[in-house]
């Protein structure tokens, strides 16, 4: 069930990007923002669509897609509450580099380019705190590459569930368990391989006492042991 938009102040005060800002301030960028509620599988903007608006996410998870020369997805992250995406739109006549689509009923907020523009000229730190995410994405992607490379599938499987854990786990009695229901085939769609390859590993994982997976629920019970794959 689909909540009532929130009302917009409170909103900006939920995004971290935002919420150091002015009371006052806070007033004059209501006007900028437009609050949608989207249902499971809406698809927000699609790979190669003019970017035209940075988006921050309220509520839910949004999955972000590329398509390979093959034609496969592959999964680039999934951004959860507070997150800020689609921030190419800053830079004039570009497109958008993914797909983005809801995984659960939630709520998105959408600012213009145009309208961010005027607002980062006034408030230069909000410009800084974007460059500052678009860095520590771009450390993420090259990680990833890294991974495969020096790795293999296995490095580059481990590299992403503890990614994973650090974004959606919870310490439980039974170990990290990662608040998001995957499939093989969703994990293999992280890496670039192919759902028997992701199959096999995570057999290999279990058997190895480094984690389990149950209907979709995976909990990571060593993560030490985890990080040796990339080490």
């Amino acid at each position: 069930m689909i909540h009532s938009p929130s009302p917009t102040k409170q909103i900006i005060n939920l995004i971290p990007l935002l919420a150091e800002l002015s009371d006052q301030n806070k007033e004059l960028l209501q006007n900028a923002l437009t609050v949608k509620q989207v249902r499971k599988g809406t698809i927000l903007f699609v790979e190669n669509d003019p970017a035209d608006a940075v988006y921050f996410l309220r509520e839910g998870k949004v999955r972000l897609s590329k398509s390979s020369p093959e034609g496969k997805e592959v999964v680039l992250n999934i951004r959860k509450p507070g997150d800020l995406f689609a921030e190419v739109a800053l830079f004039r006549k570009t497109t958008y580099p993914a797909t983005a689509e809801m995984l659960e009923d939630g709520e998105v907020v959408m600012i213009r380019n145009e309208d961010l523009e005027k607002i980062i000229h006034r408030y230069p730190e909000i410009g800084i705190s974007i460059i500052q995410i678009m860095g520590q994405r771009l450390h993420v992607a090259q990680s990833k590459l890294r991974d495969i490379t020096l790795y293999g599938k296995l490095g580059a499987l481990a590299s992403a569930l503890i990614r994973l854990s650090e974004d959606y786990g919870i310490q439980t009695k039974n170990g990290i368990k990662i608040q998001l229901s995957l499939t093989h085939q969703e994990l293999a769609n992280f890496i670039g391989a192919a759902r028997e390859n992701v199959n096999r590993m995570m057999s290999q994982l279990e058997k190895n006492g480094i984690l389990t997976m149950k209907r979709g629920e995976i909990c990571i019970k060593n993560l030490e042991e985890l990080k040796n794959y990339i080490n």
